[in-house]
């Protein structure tokens, strides 16, 4: 970045009231899925004005939360 932007970064970074929150790096994952499965994502996301990222994180933690034979 430029010096004027990291300056303008200090800027903001002074005015800040509460430390950011560091969150965990994502990193693209590709799945298959049948095609009508795919769709009812798709519409659940526009409803549910998420992302497909969130929804789908969403779903797997709670499966895995849910612990092995169990589902």
């Amino acid at each position: 970045i430029s010096s004027r932007q990291a300056y303008r970064y200090l800027h903001q970074a002074e005015r800040l009231k509460a430390p950011v929150p560091v969150v965990t790096a994502k990193i693209p994952f590709t799945v298959k899925l049948p095609e009508n499965l795919v769709k009812r994502l798709h519409r659940y996301v526009k409803r549910s004005r998420s992302t497909l990222s969130e929804v789908v994180s969403q779903a797997v933690v709670a499966w895995l939360d849910r612990g092995p034979g169990r589902g």
